[in-house]
């Protein structure tokens, strides 16, 4: 079933869920108000094309074959082309432009290709959609796992890719809400008598461009943590509880700052 048949009906997901704890007016505006973003990140839409590219990759793998160097680069440059080529909603900072980008997306694909290796693992599935709920939450739990392996030890390992502007701490990594998220859907469908590995496969854009690998795990006790601030986020949201976070970092770069402008003249 795709993705879109999942998010049917009253769901989270992992996006959602750390929007609305990062600043839950923001989740208000983007997740039921459904506003228009006033632009969109140059980030973020370099991010899915190097996912989409990375997506192609390993689907390949999946019937045997090994990308070039080459046909990665196409990959990323026809994702990057259709989506960003004369896009003017998206919002370029100030040392960034399309070409920088496209520029930076190939070397990225050439960092990613020349650390690529098998390590004797069994592609399962590419972009794979999951849903599954939670005791005593009313809701679906949604999203997508960049990868599925499995290595010769039978141990499951689920990937995330990242795009990031540094590499990550060993604190980044243990507390990542989002890898304890995949964890539990792996759980719930299918793997629950599993060995699970996570691991985030890191593209670092750097001046000279870095590929960095991190393997993690998670226990009963983060899976425990992470179930409870759901509960609570659902809470929060079904009571309308919905407060700006105007120290947060990201509240310079919000899509929503018009919106939030005007949530604040309200109450004067």
């Amino acid at each position: 079933m795709k993705l879109n048949e999942f998010r049917k009906g009253p769901h989270l997901s992992a996006s959602a869920i750390a929007e609305y704890i990062e600043c839950s007016l923001s989740y208000r505006f983007s997740r039921i108000d459904k506003l228009k973003p006033e632009f969109k990140s140059d980030n973020m839409e370099f991010g899915s094309c190097i996912h989409q590219a990375l997506a192609d990759f390993h689907q390949e793998r999946m019937i045997g074959t090994i990308m070039t160097l080459g046909q990665l680069q196409d990959k990323f440059v026809y994702y990057w082309g259709i989506r960003a080529s004369g896009n003017d909603e998206i919002k370029y900072k100030p040392e960034n432009s399309y070409n920088s980008y496209l520029e930076m997306g190939k070397a990225l694909m050439k960092t990613y290709h020349d650390n690529f290796s098998e390590d004797n693992t069994v592609v399962l599935a590419i972009e794979e959609p999951f849903r599954f709920t939670l005791d005593n939450l009313p809701i679906a739990l949604v999203g997508v796992m960049d990868l599925v392996e499995e290595d010769i030890q039978e141990n499951i390992i689920i990937t995330d890719f990242k795009t990031a502007a540094k590499s990550y701490t060993e604190n980044d990594v243990s507390k990542n809400p989002q890898l304890t998220l995949y964890q539990l859907a792996s759980r719930y469908n299918g793997y629950s008598d599993r060995n699970i590995i996570m691991k985030l496969d890191c593209l670092i854009k750097t001046k000279t461009p870095q590929f960095k690998r991190y393997y993690t795990a998670r226990d009963k006790w983060d899976e425990l943590k992470v179930t409870r601030k759901i509960i609570e986020v659902w809470k929060g949201i079904t009571k309308g509880v919905f407060i700006p976070n105007d120290t947060s970092w990201k509240c310079n770069e919000c899509f929503y700052k018009s919106a939030c402008n005007d949530w604040y003249s309200q109450a004067t």
